[in-house]
């Protein structure tokens, strides 16, 4: 991109039909050719870096046997002791998070003995009128394991489960969902959610958190990032509007570290709309996109007070327009990919020759 003090240093002439005859070809203009493409090559990228799966906190099968018995907790083989866990990735996220308190509030049964399942579930905890219910651990061949509270059969309330591959919930549950607020942390990659949940899927308010700085804090909706939001990438770019389907989507003001500010309208992380670009040089446009690129009506203005009014194409001027090359002096022509054409140009367009 031309800086503004060479752009445009043409001679200065009122129209196009007064351009000497080495200048009838057509108008070389690159010093005035204004695609932000510095601007663009981050702004696609958008926030596919961080996609966010819908966490599924159940990945193995996690509904244990109905006992209907009165009789329920001794149909399994009794324990002397709730045995250690095998899984290493288990043990290591376990040494490192602190004891899980249980609430003061939270509905108790009777303590029973630890029992494994002919499924090889193991429980330990306590019942009430045959069902697991109040304060427990359940552990699963997998070496998945939960510790809080249980109601009529299924995790509930306040609780912790560590997957075999590392992952982590905690927080409440609601019919062995995650349910209300809580955290989730991955193993590989130490990403982080903390905020509401809707039947282990994120919704309501939240904030995720990447190990690269990056960081998201808004709404979310069925698992996604829906609604109003901030993203801040690791580099310190900002983006901060409207989020749909986990992209940028509807009205947003992204900010450059440089200092570049673009305002204005989004679809599928791309600028998109009616919009308006900053450079911290004092440059500025006010127009359409489409696709990342000025598109239809819009006015590009530089610092010194030079203008471009006109139509655009994919990033570039195309159609009728008028250039202010000084104080006095505008060019009413047209433009095809960013250059100014002559009559005789325009005249053979029209003739198709």
């Amino acid at each position: 991109m031309g800086n503004g003090s060479t752009c445009c240093s043409h001679p200065i002439i009122q129209n196009n039909q007064a351009l000497i005859p080495n200048q009838k070809n057509m108008l070389m203009n690159e010093d005035c050719d204004v695609h932000e493409w510095e601007a663009d090559d981050i702004v696609k990228i958008g926030v596919q870096n961080h996609p966010v799966k819908e966490h599924k906190l159940f990945e193995q099968v996690s509904i244990i046997r109905r006992m209907e018995s009165v009789e329920a907790p001794k149909l399994g083989l009794r324990l002397e002791t709730f045995p250690e866990i095998e899984n290493q990735i288990v043990r290591t996220v376990l040494s490192q998070l602190p004891q899980i308190i249980v609430p003061g509030d939270m509905e108790r049964g009777e303590e029973n003995p630890p029992i494994k399942f002919d499924n090889n579930f193991i429980y330990h905890g306590e019942w009430k009128d045959s069902q697991k219910y109040g304060y427990g651990k359940l552990l699963w061949p997998d070496g998945s394991y939960y510790e809080g509270g249980f109601a009529n059969d299924e995790s509930s309330g306040y609780g912790r489960l560590i997957h075999s591959f590392g992952d982590y919930y905690e927080g409440n549950w609601k019919h062995d969902q995650a349910n209300g607020y809580g955290k989730y942390h991955r193993y590989r990659n130490q990403a982080t959610y903390e905020g509401n949940w809707v039947n282990d899927k994120q919704q309501g308010q939240g904030k995720e958190t990447w190990q690269d700085g990056s960081s998201y804090e808004g709404e979310y909706f069925n698992g996604k990032k829906q609604g109003r939001g901030m993203f801040k990438w690791g580099n310190g770019n900002m983006y901060i509007g409207d989020f749909k389907n986990n992209k940028m989507d509807g009205h947003g003001v992204y900010y450059w570290k440089s200092g570049k500010v673009y305002d204005g309208e989004w679809k599928e992380n791309r600028m998109d709309g009616e919009g308006s670009f900053n450079w911290p040089d004092g440059r500025k446009y006010k127009g359409g996109y489409k696709n990342d690129l000025k598109e239809g009506y819009g006015v590009f203005e530089w610092s010194d007070g030079r203008y471009y009014k006109g139509e655009w194409k994919q990033g570039k001027q195309h159609g009728k327009g008028v250039l202010r090359m000084d104080q006095t002096k505008e060019i009413t022509a047209e433009w095809l990919n960013g250059k100014m054409l002559t009559d005789k140009q325009i005249e053979q367009q029209a003739t198709g020759s």
